[in-house]
């Protein structure tokens, strides 16, 4: 008796979205074991649902030998009846009768992105598994829901704070004066890792999809036009096969670290202004930029305290140099927490209620620093440019954003953009979300794909820090000196 084999065909969602890759987990393997199949190759039609068929494709196939064919296509075991079913041996053959229904062939390869041609129909894929001897081992049929929209986006704009109306050219508002400023997001994406976990069953599984949240990250990301982007939650693999390459074609370098251990907390880079057809000798604007995801857990707070004085013992000496300094990600600590307040304030008199400390790690930290830090939310409730509506998204307490993290376990402020206060001076912020804007539905949902909602803001070197002959910061601002 021969083996019987079976193609398993596998999707992450069974709801196809127009415009999102298809790409299925396809196997071959001895039914009920996993033993290893013969040598073979891998042969995939797409097919969509046709409603009702066209005058002049029912005269040209006439269903042509259709009627001689067993066009009920009964699915067991996964599979097919393969001893019955040629379906991909004629070129010609585009129509196909099966489950009941008529399907028009639209691809042939293992991936398939549905188009606007594709909404409201189901969608078919027959996998056939061929030995080397070009015999058929085995094929599966693999019927979709109907093919939906993509959600239509939220657009969120820049608040402009036109004090500094007279740099700008006023036709140029979507981007303002760019030859002047700089503009910087962050942005935690929240790692396709998490969200097998079963805690974000809120949101429908064809939107957790990485297919689908990888291109509505994107296109999110893009439309915010920034110059520096500060991602956090990046997979290697995500970051190597796709964001890597799609920022490239934009003209963005990258660079990737990937996390390793609770020391690893940061990535820090000193950037340099470009010419932009200025004289070789004119003065450029330096900043140094970290970018950095502490520690999460609520029985850390030691650990949390512990990343966020360590990256400040290096960017003190790097500040001290002159250079005006970005903080930015998601920093796991709520607005008044002990990492908060020892950035803001620049020290940590006592700790808060919540601190653990089992192993007495404060002792040997340093706890206060001179930055002079600010977070560029703060803007907000500071300037009157701003309308109410936008400040009621504010804690006036905090001085923070009502929440940057709204998902089930959490909703509150995580992330923060700090900057220099005495070397730079913020002149636009991203507009904040509220609970309308996010649908009433938490995160991630199908218009927000993380957990988390980007921040960014304008910023412009101060007059007084241009021009200034920076001091070389150490080539390791984190190296440990030797002591005998």
């Amino acid at each position: 008796m021969g083996l019987e084999w079976e193609v398993q065909v596998r999707f992450p969602s069974n709801t196809p979205v127009a415009g999102i890759e298809l790409n299925p987990w396809v196997r071959v393997n001895y039914k009920g074991s996993y033993v290893s199949p013969p040598n073979y190759a891998l042969q995939f039609a797409w097919y969509r649902e046709l409603s009702t068929l066209p005058k002049c494709v029912e005269d040209y196939v006439a269903f042509q030998d259709h009627a001689s064919r067993d066009s009920s296509m009964t699915v067991y075991g996964g599979g097919l009846n393969q001893e019955k079913h040629g379906l991909l041996n004629s070129e010609d053959l585009k129509i196909v009768e099966g489950e009941g229904k008529t399907w028009i062939q639209v691809g042939s390869s293992r991936t398939y992105t549905p188009s606007e041609d594709d909404i409201d129909s189901s969608l078919r894929l027959v996998s056939v598994a061929i030995d080397d001897m070009g015999i058929k081992m085995s094929i599966n049929v693999f019927v979709t829901t109907p093919v939906i929209r993509l959600p239509r986006p939220y657009p969120r704009h820049m608040i402009i704070f036109w004090s500094l109306r007279k740099f700008r050219n006023p036709k140029c508002i979507a981007t303002p004066f760019k030859k002047e400023s700089f503009r910087v997001l962050s942005y935690n994406i929240l790692a396709d890792l998490y969200t097998v976990s079963g805690a974000y069953t809120h949101c429908p599984n064809w939107a957790l999809t990485w297919e689908y949240r990888r291109r509505n990250l994107l296109n999110e990301i893009l439309s915010y036009d920034a110059d520096i982007l500060c991602l956090q939650e990046v997979q290697s693999d995500h970051f190597k096969n796709f964001f890597e390459p799609e920022f490239a074609k934009l003209g963005y370098s990258a660079i990737y670290k990937r996390k390793t251990k609770e020391d690893n907390v940061a990535l820090v880079v000193i950037l340099e202004e470009k010419d932009n057809g200025r004289s070789p000798d004119a003065a450029r604007s330096t900043i140094c930029v970290a970018n950095t995801h502490i520690h999460r857990g609520s029985d850390a707070s030691d650990v949390r305290l512990f990343q966020v004085v360590n990256l400040i013992r290096g960017l003190e000496k790097i500040d001290s140099s002159g250079i005006p300094i970005l903080i930015c990600g998601d920093m796991n600590s709520l607005p008044g927490s002990d990492p908060h307040r020892f950035l803001i304030n620049g020290e940590v008199g006592c700790f808060s209620e919540k601190f653990r400390d089992p192993l007495g790690i404060h002792k040997h930290l340093k706890l206060s620093h001179s930055m002079h830090l600010a977070c560029a939310y703060a803007h907000l409730l500071d300037s009157n440019e701003v309308g109410q509506h936008q400040k009621e998204k504010m804690d006036y307490q905090a001085m923070e954003p009502l929440f940057t993290c709204f998902k089930p376990s959490l909703t509150g402020t995580l992330d923060y953009i700090l900057y220099s206060k005495n070397r730079l001076k913020v002149d636009g912020l991203l507009k904040l979300l509220d609970y309308d804007s996010l649908e009433k539905r938490l995160l991630p949902s199908p218009l927000w794909s993380s957990d988390h909602v980007a921040l960014m803001a304008n910023f412009r070197v101060k007059h007084a820090s241009r021009g200034v002959q920076y001091l070389s910061p150490p080539p390791d601002p984190w190296e440990q000196k030797q002591t005998n």
